[in-house]
Protein backbone atom coordinates (compact mmCIF):
# COMPACT_ATOMS: atom_id res chain seq x y z
CA UNK A 1 0.00 0.00 0.00
CA UNK A 2 2.90 2.37 0.62
CA UNK A 3 4.58 1.56 -2.64
CA UNK A 4 1.22 2.21 -4.06
CA UNK A 5 0.38 5.71 -2.15
CA UNK A 6 3.77 6.63 -3.07
CA UNK A 7 3.52 5.79 -6.66
CA UNK A 8 0.34 7.67 -7.05
CA UNK A 9 1.73 10.63 -5.55
CA UNK A 10 4.48 11.03 -8.06
CA UNK A 11 2.08 10.52 -11.02
CA UNK A 12 -0.36 13.48 -9.87
CA UNK A 13 3.33 15.59 -9.24
CA UNK A 14 4.14 14.86 -12.91
CA UNK A 15 0.30 16.24 -14.32
CA UNK A 16 0.49 18.82 -12.03
CA UNK A 17 4.12 19.84 -13.30
CA UNK A 18 3.11 19.21 -17.14
CA UNK A 19 -0.08 21.46 -16.55
CA UNK A 20 1.22 24.39 -14.62
CA UNK A 21 4.26 24.96 -16.70
CA UNK A 22 3.15 26.85 -19.86
CA UNK A 23 7.01 27.76 -20.37
CA UNK A 24 7.54 24.44 -21.35
CA UNK A 25 8.38 23.63 -25.04
CA UNK A 26 5.92 21.62 -27.05
CA UNK A 27 7.59 19.43 -29.77
CA UNK A 28 7.76 20.92 -33.32
CA UNK A 29 6.71 24.37 -34.00
CA UNK A 30 4.84 26.40 -36.26
CA UNK A 31 6.66 28.23 -39.18
CA UNK A 32 4.94 31.74 -40.54
CA UNK A 33 5.26 34.75 -42.35
CA UNK A 34 3.49 38.23 -42.01
CA UNK A 35 2.40 39.55 -45.42
CA UNK A 36 2.45 43.26 -45.32
CA UNK A 37 1.51 44.35 -48.82
CA UNK A 38 -1.44 46.19 -50.60
CA UNK A 39 -1.65 43.52 -53.41
CA UNK A 40 -2.02 39.99 -52.83
CA UNK A 41 0.79 38.60 -55.32
CA UNK A 42 3.02 35.85 -54.06
CA UNK A 43 5.62 35.63 -56.95
CA UNK A 44 7.55 31.83 -57.09
CA UNK A 45 10.15 32.30 -55.41
CA UNK A 46 8.33 33.67 -52.51
CA UNK A 47 5.47 30.42 -52.71
CA UNK A 48 8.94 28.17 -53.53
CA UNK A 49 10.13 29.65 -49.81
CA UNK A 50 6.74 28.63 -48.51
CA UNK A 51 6.87 25.06 -49.56
CA UNK A 52 10.89 24.93 -48.82
CA UNK A 53 10.34 25.66 -45.15
CA UNK A 54 7.55 24.09 -44.30
CA UNK A 55 5.73 27.57 -43.68
CA UNK A 56 1.93 27.11 -42.64
CA UNK A 57 0.80 30.27 -41.65
CA UNK A 58 0.61 33.84 -43.04
CA UNK A 59 -0.13 36.67 -40.99
CA UNK A 60 -2.13 39.18 -43.70
CA UNK A 61 -2.66 43.44 -43.81
CA UNK A 62 -5.97 43.28 -44.83
CA UNK A 63 -6.53 47.16 -44.00
CA UNK A 64 -5.35 49.65 -41.84
CA UNK A 65 -7.53 51.65 -39.39
CA UNK A 66 -6.96 55.80 -39.74
CA UNK A 67 -8.83 58.53 -38.36
CA UNK A 68 -11.57 60.86 -40.93
CA UNK A 69 -12.55 63.42 -39.02
CA UNK A 70 -14.28 62.27 -35.98
CA UNK A 71 -14.56 58.80 -36.99
CA UNK A 72 -12.06 55.72 -37.28
CA UNK A 73 -12.75 54.41 -40.77
CA UNK A 74 -10.88 51.54 -43.18
CA UNK A 75 -7.54 52.80 -45.06
CA UNK A 76 -5.54 50.98 -47.93
CA UNK A 77 -7.71 47.54 -48.11
CA UNK A 78 -5.79 44.76 -49.59
CA UNK A 79 -6.33 44.03 -53.10
CA UNK A 80 -7.34 40.77 -54.74
CA UNK A 81 -6.41 39.47 -57.77
CA UNK A 82 -7.79 37.10 -60.48
CA UNK A 83 -5.74 33.97 -59.56
CA UNK A 84 -7.17 31.60 -57.08
CA UNK A 85 -5.24 32.21 -53.66
CA UNK A 86 -5.34 28.34 -52.74
CA UNK A 87 -4.67 25.23 -54.30
CA UNK A 88 -2.28 23.71 -57.10
CA UNK A 89 -3.20 26.62 -59.36
CA UNK A 90 -3.13 29.15 -56.44
CA UNK A 91 -0.43 31.08 -54.91
CA UNK A 92 -0.55 29.77 -51.70
CA UNK A 93 -0.36 25.71 -50.54
CA UNK A 94 -4.30 24.33 -50.17
CA UNK A 95 -3.16 24.18 -46.26
CA UNK A 96 -2.27 27.60 -45.69
CA UNK A 97 -3.83 29.07 -42.62
CA UNK A 98 -4.21 33.02 -43.30
CA UNK A 99 -4.87 35.51 -40.42
CA UNK A 100 -6.04 38.78 -41.72
CA UNK A 101 -4.35 41.28 -40.06
CA UNK A 102 -5.41 44.75 -39.15
CA UNK A 103 -3.44 47.54 -38.48
CA UNK A 104 -4.90 50.34 -36.07
CA UNK A 105 -3.17 53.58 -36.00
CA UNK A 106 -2.61 54.53 -32.13
CA UNK A 107 -4.82 58.28 -32.75
CA UNK A 108 -7.98 55.97 -33.35
CA UNK A 109 -7.85 54.90 -29.05
CA UNK A 110 -7.49 58.49 -27.99
CA UNK A 111 -11.68 58.33 -28.09
CA UNK A 112 -13.85 55.12 -27.65
CA UNK A 113 -14.63 53.82 -30.69
CA UNK A 114 -18.12 51.85 -29.74
CA UNK A 115 -19.00 50.12 -32.41
CA UNK A 116 -15.43 49.84 -34.45
CA UNK A 117 -15.02 45.97 -33.22
CA UNK A 118 -18.20 45.35 -35.13
CA UNK A 119 -17.30 46.86 -38.38
CA UNK A 120 -13.73 45.41 -38.19
CA UNK A 121 -15.33 41.90 -37.97
CA UNK A 122 -17.61 42.26 -40.73
CA UNK A 123 -15.31 44.20 -43.06
CA UNK A 124 -12.83 41.05 -42.73
CA UNK A 125 -15.40 38.13 -43.16
CA UNK A 126 -16.86 39.86 -46.32
CA UNK A 127 -13.16 40.08 -47.47
CA UNK A 128 -12.97 36.61 -46.51
CA UNK A 129 -16.19 35.70 -48.32
CA UNK A 130 -15.74 37.56 -51.52
CA UNK A 131 -12.10 36.19 -51.98
CA UNK A 132 -12.86 32.82 -51.44
CA UNK A 133 -10.95 32.97 -48.42
CA UNK A 134 -10.84 29.72 -45.58
CA UNK A 135 -8.88 28.51 -43.61
CA UNK A 136 -9.22 31.48 -41.11
CA UNK A 137 -9.67 30.77 -37.86
CA UNK A 138 -8.00 33.64 -36.05
CA UNK A 139 -7.52 37.69 -36.58
CA UNK A 140 -4.99 39.78 -35.07
CA UNK A 141 -5.20 43.49 -34.19
CA UNK A 142 -1.63 45.18 -34.44
CA UNK A 143 -2.13 48.35 -31.90
CA UNK A 144 1.06 50.72 -30.97
CA UNK A 145 -1.05 51.45 -28.36
CA UNK A 146 0.29 53.61 -25.43
CA UNK A 147 -0.62 54.13 -21.32
CA UNK A 148 -2.95 56.90 -22.65
CA UNK A 149 -4.95 54.76 -25.11
CA UNK A 150 -4.76 51.55 -23.32
CA UNK A 151 -8.35 52.46 -21.65
CA UNK A 152 -10.15 52.72 -24.60
CA UNK A 153 -8.09 49.97 -26.96
CA UNK A 154 -8.66 47.39 -24.33
CA UNK A 155 -12.28 48.08 -24.26
CA UNK A 156 -11.85 47.74 -28.14
CA UNK A 157 -10.44 44.21 -27.97
CA UNK A 158 -12.60 42.95 -25.14
CA UNK A 159 -15.58 43.90 -27.52
CA UNK A 160 -13.92 41.97 -30.41
CA UNK A 161 -13.18 38.94 -28.39
CA UNK A 162 -16.81 38.69 -27.71
CA UNK A 163 -17.86 39.44 -31.17
CA UNK A 164 -14.75 36.46 -32.44
CA UNK A 165 -16.10 34.26 -29.89
CA UNK A 166 -19.41 34.13 -31.44
CA UNK A 167 -18.09 33.51 -34.77
CA UNK A 168 -15.68 30.53 -32.88
CA UNK A 169 -12.24 32.94 -33.86
CA UNK A 170 -9.44 33.69 -32.26
CA UNK A 171 -7.97 37.06 -31.70
CA UNK A 172 -4.26 37.59 -30.91
CA UNK A 173 -2.85 41.15 -30.61
CA UNK A 174 0.77 42.08 -31.21
CA UNK A 175 2.88 43.15 -28.44
CA UNK A 176 5.87 45.16 -28.71
CA UNK A 177 8.86 44.94 -26.49
CA UNK A 178 7.63 48.02 -24.54
CA UNK A 179 3.98 47.02 -24.26
CA UNK A 180 5.62 44.01 -21.90
CA UNK A 181 5.71 46.38 -18.75
CA UNK A 182 2.07 47.07 -19.39
CA UNK A 183 -0.90 44.71 -18.28
CA UNK A 184 -1.80 42.45 -20.30
CA UNK A 185 -4.46 42.79 -23.34
CA UNK A 186 -8.06 40.85 -23.62
CA UNK A 187 -6.74 38.59 -26.35
CA UNK A 188 -6.32 35.12 -26.75
CA UNK A 189 -2.53 35.20 -27.41
CA UNK A 190 0.35 37.95 -28.66
CA UNK A 191 3.26 38.12 -31.12
CA UNK A 192 5.73 39.57 -29.70
CA UNK A 193 7.28 42.39 -31.96
CA UNK A 194 11.43 42.03 -31.99
CA UNK A 195 12.27 44.65 -34.27
CA UNK A 196 11.58 48.03 -34.86
CA UNK A 197 13.52 48.18 -31.61
CA UNK A 198 16.48 51.55 -32.08
CA UNK A 199 15.53 54.84 -32.33
CA UNK A 200 14.96 55.43 -36.89
CA UNK A 201 14.77 59.24 -36.17
CA UNK A 202 18.81 59.38 -35.29
CA UNK A 203 21.35 59.26 -37.83
CA UNK A 204 23.65 57.96 -35.69
CA UNK A 205 21.79 55.08 -34.56
CA UNK A 206 23.50 51.98 -36.43
CA UNK A 207 20.88 49.07 -35.57
CA UNK A 208 17.25 51.20 -35.75
CA UNK A 209 15.78 47.61 -36.72
CA UNK A 210 16.92 45.53 -34.19
CA UNK A 211 19.35 46.68 -31.31
CA UNK A 212 20.06 44.22 -27.90
CA UNK A 213 20.62 46.68 -25.97
CA UNK A 214 17.23 48.20 -26.55
CA UNK A 215 14.99 44.69 -26.63
CA UNK A 216 17.41 43.87 -23.17
CA UNK A 217 15.57 46.82 -21.64
CA UNK A 218 11.95 45.11 -21.30
CA UNK A 219 12.77 41.38 -21.49
CA UNK A 220 12.85 40.89 -17.53
CA UNK A 221 9.12 41.32 -17.69
CA UNK A 222 9.00 38.32 -20.57
CA UNK A 223 8.64 35.52 -18.28
CA UNK A 224 6.26 36.18 -16.08
CA UNK A 225 3.90 37.89 -19.24
CA UNK A 226 0.87 36.50 -18.71
CA UNK A 227 -0.53 35.70 -22.41
CA UNK A 228 0.39 32.96 -24.47
CA UNK A 229 3.08 34.27 -27.03
CA UNK A 230 4.44 33.63 -30.59
CA UNK A 231 8.01 36.11 -31.46
CA UNK A 232 8.08 37.58 -34.65
CA UNK A 233 11.82 38.53 -36.11
CA UNK A 234 12.78 41.12 -39.37
CA UNK A 235 14.56 40.28 -42.57
CA UNK A 236 13.88 43.88 -44.12
CA UNK A 237 16.38 46.42 -44.97
CA UNK A 238 15.47 50.23 -44.42
CA UNK A 239 16.58 53.28 -46.79
CA UNK A 240 16.14 56.32 -44.25
CA UNK A 241 16.21 59.96 -45.97
CA UNK A 242 17.98 62.18 -43.59
CA UNK A 243 17.81 66.37 -44.56
CA UNK A 244 20.33 68.69 -42.36
CA UNK A 245 21.12 65.39 -39.98
CA UNK A 246 17.06 65.54 -39.86
CA UNK A 247 15.37 62.55 -40.35
CA UNK A 248 12.38 62.94 -43.04
CA UNK A 249 11.42 59.31 -43.35
CA UNK A 250 11.83 55.85 -44.47
CA UNK A 251 11.74 55.30 -48.11
CA UNK A 252 9.55 52.74 -49.42
CA UNK A 253 9.11 53.70 -53.18
CA UNK A 254 11.48 55.64 -55.63
CA UNK A 255 9.27 59.10 -55.99
CA UNK A 256 7.68 58.54 -52.30
CA UNK A 257 9.97 61.70 -51.73
CA UNK A 258 11.84 64.36 -52.80
CA UNK A 259 15.24 63.64 -53.10
CA UNK A 260 17.68 67.36 -52.81
CA UNK A 261 21.35 68.29 -52.94
CA UNK A 262 22.78 67.79 -49.84
CA UNK A 263 20.39 64.86 -48.65
CA UNK A 264 21.65 61.57 -47.18
CA UNK A 265 20.09 58.18 -47.25
CA UNK A 266 21.59 55.64 -44.96
CA UNK A 267 20.83 51.85 -45.74
CA UNK A 268 19.95 49.67 -42.45
CA UNK A 269 19.65 46.32 -42.52
CA UNK A 270 19.62 43.43 -39.82
CA UNK A 271 22.28 40.43 -39.72
CA UNK A 272 21.89 36.88 -38.91
CA UNK A 273 24.06 37.16 -35.70
CA UNK A 274 21.62 39.79 -34.36
CA UNK A 275 18.69 37.75 -35.41
CA UNK A 276 19.89 34.57 -33.34
CA UNK A 277 21.26 36.94 -30.74
CA UNK A 278 17.88 37.95 -30.08
CA UNK A 279 16.29 34.55 -30.81
CA UNK A 280 18.67 32.94 -28.20
CA UNK A 281 17.96 35.33 -25.65
CA UNK A 282 14.63 35.10 -25.86
CA UNK A 283 14.53 31.55 -25.94
CA UNK A 284 16.52 31.10 -22.96
CA UNK A 285 13.71 33.15 -20.60
CA UNK A 286 10.10 31.69 -22.36
CA UNK A 287 11.29 28.58 -24.22
CA UNK A 288 7.34 28.24 -24.89
CA UNK A 289 7.42 31.14 -27.42
CA UNK A 290 9.02 29.37 -30.14
CA UNK A 291 6.25 27.07 -30.56
CA UNK A 292 5.35 29.45 -33.75
CA UNK A 293 8.36 31.45 -35.01
CA UNK A 294 6.88 34.47 -37.79
CA UNK A 295 9.35 35.93 -39.91
CA UNK A 296 8.63 39.76 -41.30
CA UNK A 297 8.20 39.46 -44.16
CA UNK A 298 7.39 37.80 -47.05
CA UNK A 299 8.92 39.54 -50.18
CA UNK A 300 11.67 38.19 -52.61
CA UNK A 301 14.04 40.86 -52.20
CA UNK A 302 13.91 40.13 -47.88
CA UNK A 303 13.61 36.00 -48.19
CA UNK A 304 16.81 36.15 -51.03
CA UNK A 305 18.91 38.22 -48.23
CA UNK A 306 19.81 34.84 -46.34
CA UNK A 307 20.33 31.20 -47.41
CA UNK A 308 18.04 28.87 -46.55
CA UNK A 309 20.15 26.89 -43.74
CA UNK A 310 20.31 30.27 -41.71
CA UNK A 311 16.19 29.76 -42.14
CA UNK A 312 16.05 26.55 -40.61
CA UNK A 313 18.32 27.88 -38.17
CA UNK A 314 15.46 30.44 -37.13
CA UNK A 315 12.76 28.42 -37.69
CA UNK A 316 13.57 25.33 -35.79
CA UNK A 317 16.20 26.11 -32.88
Amino acid sequence: MKKLTIFLYAIALLLLTACGSPQAKTGKNTHAMYFWQTSLRIDSAEKAFLYQHEVRKLYVRYFDVVMDGTEAMPNATLAFGDEPVFGPKGMLPEDMEMIPVIYVLNECMEQPQDHLAEKILKRILQMNATNGIHHVHEIQIDCDWTMSTRKNYFAFLQRLHECCEQKHLVLSTTVRLHQLSQPVPPADRGVLMVYNTGDVTDIHEQYPILNIKEVNKYLHYLPDYQLPLSAAYPLFTWKILFRNNQYVGIIHSKDEYPILPGDTIIDRSVQMPQIMEAHNLIASLRPDIHDEVILYDLQDRHIRRFRPAAYEQIFNR
